[in-house]
């Protein structure tokens, strides 16, 4: 089949918009992965030499979530321009179909559903894996990392539970440190005034000084009070913590062989269901953007944004109903994508758009 000027020029238009819708959701992105990145190395969860490469696999994720609404966006811009200018009008009145309008239409977003296809198959989850090693080296290198004055953490190794009013005025130290540890039924409470890391080559401390430690059974008067002036606890080893290993980080073919368990299936489904609602929001774009010649560019937006709103959460309504089991494995999240392709039924029905194009379809093509 020959692609015509056309169709050619259309697509153009489309991938140009698309680069300038993506440049705007990337900076809004960025901003906000920077924003709670940042939140976590001054609340001292992160190292600050993690940031850049957080940053950066955080930005990638969550623009591979918006690509499809960034390429409705684009189409809705570009078609709204040309109804508004009466450009659509004329390219039907020169001969040109709505099919031609859909092909130039597809050969954007065939080729977009397929990139993202292979993005939420392999790419996605090796991010998501480096991400967690990435994670878990920090959490190694200092496992007070996480402390924050006036929080209170559990540790990931263990039975401890840590609490400081406030950093030192240099940082080096933490202030007024509660520490709560369980070993073998019985409860050990330790308070100090002063807290400092000590890292050696085989082993990790944490320094108290001037504090009290209460040791006893709970629910018993049996409690022994020791004060100190100096105490070293051993830190547990951080190397003894289980790996971070999230569902998202799962290379395809380790979740196809466990496509019976809901929760596997769920995320399979989820990784399909992006790349195909690219095809479906871009079938629903031309009705949405046949609005009168005088009725504004941004006319069919409000209605736009709605049919994305309502097919975006019954995708992640289908995704936690898929999990839970309450939706059968078969029907997947297939079902979700009958409502852009209702919508697409209803508007291009009344619109003439179906008939026109069935017409267009059953003569030769000029």
């Amino acid at each position: 089949m020959r692609i015509g000027i056309i169709e050619r020029f259309l697509a153009r238009d489309f991938v140009v918009s698309q680069a300038a819708v993506t440049a705007v959701v990337l900076l809004v992105i960025i901003g906000g992965v920077m924003g709670r990145t940042l939140g976590d190395v001054a609340e001292g969860r992160l190292p600050l030499d993690v940031l850049p490469t957080l940053v950066a696999f955080g930005s990638f994720r969550a623009l591979i979530l918006f690509w499809p609404v960034a390429l409705f966006l684009a189409f809705l811009l570009v078609l709204g321009r040309l109804q508004r200018d009466s450009e659509l009008i004329a390219m039907q009145a020169g001969g040109v179909s709505f099919a031609r309008i859909y092909r130039a239409i597809f050969m954007v977003a065939g080729p977009s559903a397929l990139i993202l296809l292979f993005l939420m198959s392999y790419a996605v989850p090796r991010v998501e894996f480096v991400v967690d090693e990435l994670r878990d080296q920090a959490d190694r290198r200092s496992d007070l990392v996480g402390i924050t004055p006036g929080r209170f953490l559990r540790s990931r190794v263990g039975e401890q539970v840590f609490f400081a009013e406030r950093f030192s005025a240099d940082r080096e130290a933490l202030l007024n440190v509660f520490i709560f540890d369980r070993r073998e039924g019985e409860a050990e409470v330790t308070v100090a005034a002063r807290a400092i890391a000590e890292v050696t080559d085989d082993a990790r401390y944490l320094v108290l000084e001037d504090g009290h430690r209460y040791v006893g059974a709970p629910g018993t008067a049996a409690f022994q009070l020791l004060s100190f002036d100096r105490a070293r606890m051993a830190v547990p080893d951080p190397d003894l913590v289980q790996p971070r290993r999230s569902l998202d980080a799962l290379p395809f073919s380790e979740l196809w062989e466990m496509r019976d368990r809901p929760r596997f299936r769920a995320e399979i489904e989820w990784r399909l269901a992006l790349p195909v609602s690219v095809l479906m929001l871009a079938l629903v774009a031309l009705p949405l953007a046949l609005t009168p010649p005088r009725s504004g560019r941004y006319a069919r937006l409000p209605l736009a944004i709605l049919v994305y709103v309502v097919y975006a959460n019954f995708l992640i309504m289908g995704k936690s109903w898929l999990e839970a089991g309450q939706t059968p494995i078969w029907l997947g999240l297939w079902w979700v994508h009958l409502i852009p392709l209702s919508a697409w039924l209803v508007m291009s029905w009344r619109s003439g758009m179906w008939n026109r194009m069935m017409h267009s379809l059953s003569r030769p093509q000029a």
